[in-house]
């Protein structure tokens, strides 16, 4: 699917050829936590060799003008969307999507601290439209250090989050060019507009963090895969927003993010996971609440001690007043059997490395 920038005016209508592809960039403060990164970010989405893209930059509420600079410096090649407040990275998004074109059939979340390679789309809708059993994919994510590159996700045991990172030597001539991975990052993560909308975008009550895990489970319920394509790559500053907004800002911002980070990982583990992994999780949670006591009476700063307290109480507080809710969805997506075949055996007192998730990756035939 080779086009160059010219054949726009001629083949952007036809959607049969160039299917429509909506670039959401979902920005908080932007303009002043990432300054000259942020423009980057938006002129990659919008100078892809793909022809057929629209970018809409959806405002969730910044305080630093970025609205009032976006549309002073990209006028209409930018759709610029004003949420009015902080909605989080989840319904933000989704709030968002509703301002994309109809014929849209491609969606592509890129966070404001990402920049696409120039082919980063086409190569990514190439793969989609040849694979109809992917429903998401990822390129690589490069940090901008060049200390990491990643190619997608899966998870432990306890329900961990853990990044696949790829290199030269676990590329295989006789394997196809793709990496089969249960989640993508969602910091430039493609996915097919119906899919999205099928199973309802991504879960608010997550706000941030573990949300593009949560999707991505939703959508393997529905027999579609997640996939990494190495050869389609992208560098990302990690963290950029949200850090950014925390060194800012209060330690109430910084609490909430450890909050999210710590409860968002206990609703995928009784959403998706079976019996006997959810018993092994308990156990987990069980330990954690204990380390996290013993840290607490060794700090020092009042404030982060009483937040330590009380973060794990608040978490299984919040667990028990939803239970039917998860329960409800657990049995509505049935996806114990499914997501085994992407946990990676932990042992508890054992902290994984990347080459253990490497051997794991061998050993399942993922690349």
């Amino acid at each position: 699917m080779k086009a160059s920038k010219s054949s726009c005016s001629i083949n952007c209508d036809d959607s049969n050829i160039f299917p429509k592809v909506a670039i959401v960039i979902l920005n908080y403060n932007g303009r002043r936590c990432l300054g000259k990164l942020l423009d980057e970010s938006i002129k990659s989405a919008l100078n892809q060799t793909y022809p057929n893209i629209e970018v809409v930059f959806a405002d969730n509420g910044s305080d630093d003008e970025s609205v009032e600079y976006i549309t002073k410096t990209y006028g209409n090649r930018v759709n610029v969307v004003i949420l009015g407040k902080n909605y989080g990275f989840c319904l933000g998004n989704n709030l968002a999507v509703k301002h994309v074109s109809s014929n849209t059939k491609y969606l592509l979340f890129l966070n404001p601290d990402a920049v696409l390679s120039n082919d980063y789309v086409e190569k990514l809708v190439s793969l989609m439209e040849y694979n109809e059993s992917v429903g998401i994919a990822q390129g690589m994510e490069v940090l901008q250090d060049g200390s990491r590159r990643c190619i997608g996700g899966l998870v432990s045991v306890y329900g961990q989050s853990h990044l696949v990172e790829f290199e030269a030597s676990h590329a295989k001539p006789t394997k196809p060019k793709t990496v089969r991975v249960l989640w993508a990052v969602g910091s430039a993560m493609i996915i097919r507009k119906k899919l999205f909308d099928k199973v309802g975008g991504f879960s608010p009550e997550f706000f941030m963090y573990y949300d593009e895990l949560d999707l991505c489970c939703r959508i393997l319920s529905y027999g579609f895969q997640t996939v990494g394509l190495p050869g389609a790559i992208y560098t990302h500053k990690l963290g950029g927003i949200a850090h950014a907004n925390v060194q800012a800002s209060s330690d109430k911002i910084n609490h909430n993010l450890l909050y999210y980070f710590n409860r968002n990982r206990w609703l995928i583990v009784i959403r998706y996971f079976p019996r006997k992994l959810l018993l092994l999780s308990f156990v987990a949670f069980l330990a954690e609440f204990m380390n996290n006591i013993y840290k607490s009476l060794a700090c020092k700063e009042k404030s982060l001690k009483r937040y330590r307290c009380s973060l794990y109480p608040k978490i299984f507080l919040y667990l028990i007043r939803h239970i039917r809710r998860e329960l409800y969805i657990r049995n509505s997506y049935n996806l114990q059997k499914l997501i085994v075949d992407y946990v990676i055996p932990t042992p508890l007192i054992i902290r994984l490395k990347k080459e253990d998730i490497a051997r794991f990756m061998t050993q399942s035939g993922f690349w």
